[in-house]
């Protein structure tokens, strides 16, 4: 029987950011090799599909991602990261044991169900899911349903939530620069102020966005990183903004994007300089099929752990491009180790019992 914990503690020492998981793929398949009635398939990123096959009948696919963040790490624990200023601060090194677990699991058991088992990069803002999926290589499968699970570390042990519709939001990052001219300070009017251009805007637009999206739950434009100028005694030729925006609907997803666009513009013109509004990472919302979420229910009640209902959160998930393709579920694994942690923070760190349980209720909806 495979060590889970080991394994877990294992893939936590070596965490690597998107697109660059190359240690944790080798790892990986070096545990996987060991199992019979495995297909492995590889691609031209670090990236795994490990197929069970018994029929010729539909797939399931169970998804876990593998990416890790750049965040130095503070836990403390005896297996902390050895890659300095990156950690597995989002559980995904959970995600990935409990894949590995359910897939133990399986071979042991030969269910007559054929399965895709996803270890997917770049989850963190990369657009892993959508370079997996645009690689066609689902399209050979008959696909039922999709699956995945997030841990939480607000959640007690053996809790599991989640909802029917949309749960998870869309979410896009963005990037906006004012560009103006600068010069010495001593002589502004020979310069346009690209740091009053910026600070007009971000009023501006927080007016705006109560006026247009009053619910205060319905879409959120976080501009967490703001830079400006480069020297203390110069007028500043760039003011540039990073953020992100996120809604529960393709509609306000779009409404949102038109609406910093047009502020922006009409900011631009006041202050006679010129704007870029650059758009990254889209990542679909993510929808949870109804009769899989009812099934998800049935299947807690007859375990001795919980099941509630969960509300929409603003947080991102590229599962979203499966569920957008496939039926599809995800759920909130409750990994509370006594205090609540927040995802992404330096001393994040779900619970390791919650392994178990992840195993089992994922083996339960196959």
């Amino acid at each position: 029987m495979l060590d889970l914990i080991k394994i877990r503690q294992d893939l936590h020492r070596i965490p690597e950011l998107g697109f660059q998981e190359f240690k944790t793929v080798k790892y990986i398949k070096t545990i996987l090799s060991k199992f019979p009635n495995l297909i492995i398939h590889e691609f031209d990123f670090p990236a795994i599909v490990a197929e069970y096959k018994v029929n010729d009948d539909e797939y399931k696919i169970f998804r876990a991602d593998m990416d890790a963040l750049p965040i130095l790490e503070k836990t403390g624990v005896d297996f902390a990261s050895e890659h300095i200023g990156k950690m597995h601060a989002c559980g995904h090194d959970v995600h990935m044991t409990i894949l590995i677990g359910l897939i133990e699991k399986v071979i042991s058991s030969l269910p007559k169900q054929n399965i895709l088992f996803v270890f997917q990069p770049a989850e963190e803002g990369f657009g892993g899911a959508e370079r997996l999926l645009s690689t066609n290589f689902f399209y050979d499968y008959n696909i039922e349903s999709c699956y995945a699970l997030h841990v939480n570390g607000a959640l007690p042990i053996g809790t599991i939530s989640s909802k029917p519709g949309i749960f998870f939001a869309n979410t896009q990052e963005l990037e906006l620069s004012f560009k103006g001219v600068s010069a010495h300070v001593a002589f502004p009017e020979k310069g346009k102020n690209a740091l009053d251009a910026g600070v007009d805007f971000y009023r501006k637009f927080k007016v705006e966005l109560q006026k247009n999206f009053p619910e205060k739950k319905r879409v959120i434009c976080g501009l967490g990183k703001m830079e400006a100028g480069t020297v203390m005694n110069a007028v500043p030729a760039f003011c540039t903004f990073h953020g992100t925006i996120r809604a529960f609907t393709q509609d306000d997803h779009l409404s949102l994007k038109e609406l910093l666009h047009k502020v922006a513009e009409d900011v631009a013109k006041e202050h006679k300089l010129d704007f870029e509004l650059n758009w990254h990472a889209f990542y679909k919302e993510v929808n949870n099929n109804e009769d899989l979420f009812v099934k998800l229910q049935q299947v807690i009640g007859g375990t001795k752990y919980k099941m509630i209902t969960s509300e929409q959160v603003f947080t991102g998930e590229d599962f979203g491009y499966f569920t957008a393709l496939y039926p599809g579920l995800l759920f909130w694994l409750g990994a509370n180790q006594g205090v609540s942690q927040d995802l992404h923070s330096d001393k994040f760190l779900p619970a390791e019992e919650s392994i178990e349980v992840g195993v089992e209720v994922l083996y339960k909806m196959i």
